[in-house]
């Protein structure tokens, strides 16, 4: 039987990176592409990656009645959820309505501080989430990733096309990144190959690149990508600065500064080599695809 697999979150890195991982699978019927506006531009780009599968569908948590009915005759779930304050509530309307409509597996994207410690913030919205699901009694998956890549590419605080200095305060701690088309790499061989969570000790995995770097380390790799002479600016004033110039949400310097306590340098790629059998992107792999927004 072919999977109807719905993506919540759809649009942002992660979900669209997946969508076109699934859009031609032989083994997906149609992949659901959960949005508040299925008329999107970024909507209707993803439709386009196949219009056979990929299918649009209105899901917002204001209104019930859509997220009933875009998980009508789903399989599985990839639950990404938007950063906000509602977070806990998205998840639980997503799980409830799950459950009742019989959803056969969950790959869920959490957080690597999500814990029974973690006691606000994004990892003690996380932890419910994934706690949500195990009560539920849906066969889950949870992905714990670190800090994105992709920050370079999203978040203008940290950094801003074609420009010489990043803002990245985390002093001198090491940040394990990970690539964000790993996340969707992994999700996607987790959802295809109903062997492959069985291969995994727990519900969960931890998932960052293959090594943890410091800011002068990203210098010296986007210097010698570019040929332009890069700046690190460490100063956590400088990110406040620079991200209310330029309309950047702050919140994200939180895991910046778990950065600079060392909390993100430990390297996790274990679960990861043994769902995809191969090793995550390098930062220097990253850079490199991503070269014309450095230069």
């Amino acid at each position: 039987m072919k999977e109807t697999i719905l993506i919540t979150a759809a649009t942002g890195n992660i979900g669209s990176e997946l969508t076109g991982l699934l859009a031609t699978h032989p083994n997906v019927g149609e992949v659901q592409i959960a949005t508040r506006n299925p008329e999107s531009q970024k909507a209707q780009l993803l439709h386009r990656f196949n219009p056979h599968t990929v299918k649009p569908v209105h899901f917002d948590i204001e209104d019930k009645s859509t997220i009933t009915e875009a998980l009508k005759d789903v399989t599985k779930i990839c639950l990404i959820t938007p950063l906000s304050d509602k977070m806990v509530d998205f998840q639980q309307m997503v799980v409830d309505e799950a459950k009742k409509q019989g959803i056969h597996y969950i790959v869920k994207i959490s957080v690597d501080a999500a814990s029974p410690n973690a006691q606000e913030g994004p990892g003690a919205a996380h932890w419910a989430g994934e706690e949500m699901i195990r009560k539920s009694r849906i066969p889950p998956t949870m992905l714990r990733p670190t800090i994105f890549m992709q920050h370079f590419l999203i978040v203008p605080g940290l950094y801003e096309k074609g420009d010489d200095t990043f803002y990245l305060p985390t002093g001198d701690g090491k940040i394990a990144f990970v690539d964000c088309r790993d996340i969707a790499y992994a999700m996607s061989e987790l959802l295809l190959a109903p062997e492959k969570p069985e291969k995994l000790e727990n519900d969960f995995f931890f998932l960052t690149g293959p090594t943890a770097v410091t800011g002068n380390e990203i210098v010296e790799e986007l210097s010698n990508l570019t040929g332009k002479s890069f700046t690190w600016n460490k100063e956590e004033t400088a990110f406040d600065k620079h991200s209310e110039k330029t309309g950047s949400p702050a919140i994200v310097k939180e895991f910046y500064k778990a950065g600079a306590a060392g909390y993100l340098e430990k390297v996790e790629t274990k679960d990861f080599e043994k769902i995809t059998g191969k090793m995550p992107n390098s930062f220097a792999r990253f850079a490199w695809d991503n070269r014309y927004y450095f230069v």
